[in-house]
């Protein structure tokens, strides 16, 4: 008996509840699978209808005696769905709760849980109304009143879940809401929840009105970009029995429409993208490498210039993108793309050029700034800690090497004021300091970045790359941008793809990228859905930056409001001991009971502050009979290693537990009191306090399941604010 051409697709669920049973029931399935591809309708599978179930399309197939696959069979055409596999009862349970179907809006092809979703929502709405009306005795309008069922469908949202979102008051219901909703409507809410009106939304997220859906048409709705943030399509028996032989991790098969939409557009020239904590900026910025590599590779033959550089501003991120790329390009994508930090770019170029460089040492720095010291002029009643941050934040930026350049420099956001009489008095000493640095073969990462582009540009060769990817733009400084246009060339299309969040701003100082020779203007777009992090301890990490304005990285302002997490789970738990020898048996019994439920250390990571607070904490933990594993910045983590990790606060950025303690958060040690009392005025100090602030931000938002912080005596003033 002949069968039209069989096609596949499997949920991301599906995905997840495969690897999710031990080893001989994922053999057991694999073997079921490859049964199924060869006879779909065969009388072995036993295809029994799920009583009860809210989707009339749903069938059970036996695996064997013990599990069953839960699969969407089509109503016309061939296309089978694979969306469940468990326990047999589980698998019925969930099936049971489930609708697969088409939206007749959309178009995109949908998992709905409706009875979740209606229990989630009336459980938080009963909460509410009850706090509300103990103060106002009227109940809250509706979030979305002033939406038509129509418009929210156009959006994404289920017709099944239209009762739930009607019910929605305020923005706790709906917070308890998105993680049942599927992933394309999830930001459009978000914008509306946040004040946007519908056409805002529908502009930035360019949705438009699907064509004339059919509902039963599953292959064009696997075929929209909305539905392939939940599934994914086989076009043969070789690509099904790959990715089930070798299950990889979730990010790396579905994208949410929103990344997708950023990886696969033709960009008329440099974009930009924002994102909170956790929304998968870098993801994107590694599969837009991939898109740009196949781009590459599909055109005429391509020359040593057409290749992707994919920069960042820590060794150890690069390291961990370069191994992540590995696990999805072809070894002739991977070719076409380098992967480096920008310092090591920009030392090996300038190295190549006849330059002599060494790697820059703190201790040289200080040398150098004692002998530039002597010049310091004393009726000026500036001290050195005034230089160094003038030196920083303003002659390094600007690139000032003459006095010329220095009394024409711009001071934004110093607190000192000078005229130009007292500039004059004090170039000297950066005269003196930048002489003494080249004595030692030594210099500043901004000049050598800078350095770096004014030789490309002045050679006239053409650019060295296609396309240059930045990640954890916000730590980038304004030299390091003028040597990444320089490195892309004149703009062009597709050239350059820049993530940062401000927020997370640990390293460098506000920038204006127009500033630095790229223009975003009209091509900035912002990632909304946290994929890493429960809502719970995502509000507490952002309440720690409350009350303070923070950049876009192009002179505007970025908000911290429009993003949300689709998990749920316990609150962040903040504990206070008399002295450090409790907080210390606390920790030490917190994370023996870890070990007592079956959790690896290995997910559980405590960071502080100082590489010194690291090393007390490791000896006390293997004191106790503890395993450790100091995480350190010279090199990337071993999952492989089963002991509790421990890393600074900054080492941290980049990596993610289930579990992140964060001890000693004691008054004065963040802020770290010894550098705000070196800060030469108050407006030193409030910087230094924003950058201390997005540290204790970037070190909670590791936590996937749970974040704990203790301190001993008077508590950081952190903690007051979250």
């Amino acid at each position: 008996m002949s069968h039209p051409p069989l096609r596949v697709a499997a949920s991301r669920g599906f995905f997840k509840a495969l690897n999710a049973l031990p080893d001989r029931g994922r053999a057991k399935v694999h073997k079921f699978i490859v049964q199924f591809m060869d006879e779909p309708t065969g009388t072995g599978l036993n295809y029994e209808r799920i009583n009860g179930s809210r989707d009339p399309q749903l069938r059970s197939l036996r695996v064997d005696q013990d599990y069953r696959c839960i699969v969407r069979a089509p109503e016309k055409g061939s296309t089978y769905v694979l969306l469940w596999v468990d326990k047999h009862d589980d698998a019925y349970a969930w099936a049971r709760r489930k609708a697969c179907q088409v939206n007749r809006v959309s178009g995109a092809l949908q998992i709905v849980d409706v009875e979740a979703a209606e229990q989630s929502v009336g459980d938080a709405i009963s909460a509410a109304v009850e706090q509300a009306l103990a103060v106002v005795p009227q109940a809250p309008a509706a979030l979305f009143a002033a939406i038509s069922d129509d418009e929210l469908t156009r959006l994404g949202v289920p017709p099944a879940l239209l009762p739930s979102l009607r019910a929605v008051r305020q923005e706790n219901d709906l917070a308890a809401l998105l993680e049942w909703l599927p992933p394309e409507c999830v930001d459009s809410l978000i914008l509306l929840a946040d004040g946007h009106s519908l056409a805002e939304v529908l502009a930035e997220l360019e949705r438009e009105k699907a064509a004339e859906v059919d509902p039963t048409d599953v292959d064009t709705a696997l075929a929209r970009m909305d539905s392939q943030a939940e599934f994914i399509v086989f076009t043969d028996d070789e690509a099904l029995e790959a990715m089930l032989s070798a299950p990889m991790e979730t990010w790396r098969v579905f994208l949410h429409p929103s990344q997708r939409r950023l990886v696969e557009h033709h960009w008329s020239g440099p974009v930009r993208v924002l994102g909170g904590a956790g929304t998968g900026k870098t993801v994107a910025a590694i599969h837009r490498a991939r898109w740009l590599a196949q781009q590459i590779l599909k055109g005429p033959e391509a020359s040593t210039s057409d290749r992707v550089l994919f920069t960042t501003y820590t060794r150890n991120l690069a390291t961990d993108i370069r191994s992540n790329l590995a696990k999805i390009c072809t070894p002739q994508e991977l070719q076409r793309i380098e992967v480096t930090h920008l310092d090591a770019w920009v030392g090996s170029y300038l190295r190549s050029q006849g330059l002599k460089m060494r790697q820059f040492d703190n201790e040289a720095r200080k040398a150098a700034w004692d002998v530039a010291w002597l010049l310091a002029e004393p009726e000026l009643n500036l001290d050195r800690s005034f230089y160094e941050e003038e030196w920083r934040d303003v002659v390094l930026p600007q690139g000032c090497t003459t006095i010329d350049d220095y009394l024409s420099a711009k001071r934004v956001g110093r607190g000192t004021r000078l005229n130009r009489q007292k500039r004059v008095k004090i170039w000297p000493v950066f005269d003196a300091f930048r002489s003494e640095l080249r004595q030692r073969g030594l210099w500043e990462p901004e000049e050598a970045k800078q350095a770096a582009a004014d030789r490309l540009t002045a050679s006239g060769q053409p650019a060295r790359y296609r396309a240059v990817i930045v990640d954890e733009a916000q730590d980038l400084d304004a030299a390091g941008f003028r040597l990444i246009r320089a490195l892309a060339g004149p703009e062009h299309a597709n050239d350059l793809f820049i993530v940062g969040d401000s927020h997370q701003r640990i390293y460098g100082r506000p920038l204006v990228l127009s500033q630095c020779g790229i223009n975003v203007r009209g091509r900035s777009r912002k990632l909304r859905i946290n994929y890493r992090t429960t809502e719970e301890t995502r509000a507490w990490a952002t309440a720690v930056l409350a009350g303070v304005p923070f950049d876009d990285l192009d002179g505007g302002t970025d908000a911290s409001s429009d993003y949300r997490s689709l998990m749920h789970g316990d609150p962040p738990l903040i504990q206070g001991f008399p002295d450090p020898a409790e907080e210390q048996r606390y920790l030490v019994e917190l994370i023996r009971s870890f070990q007592g439920s079956g959790q690896s250390l290995a997910s559980t990571c405590v960071t502080a502050r100082s590489n010194d607070a690291v090393r007390a904490l490791a000896e006390r933990f293997e004191a106790a009979g503890i395993a450790t594993r100091v995480i350190t910045a010279e090199e990337a983590d071993d999952p492989s290693a089963t002991a509790l990790r421990l890393a600074t606060m900054h080492r941290v950025k980049g990596l993610e537990f289930d579990y992140m303690l964060i001890p000693g958060l004691n008054a004065g040690v963040l802020p770290d009191r010894r550098v705000l009392e070196r800060c030469a005025d108050q407006v030193s100090k409030d910087a230094f306090e924003q950058q201390e602030r997005s540290l204790l931000h970037v070190a909670a938002t590791r936590a996937r399941k749970r974040l704990v912080v203790t301190y001993c005596g008077e508590p950081s003033a952190l903690l007051q604010l979250a």
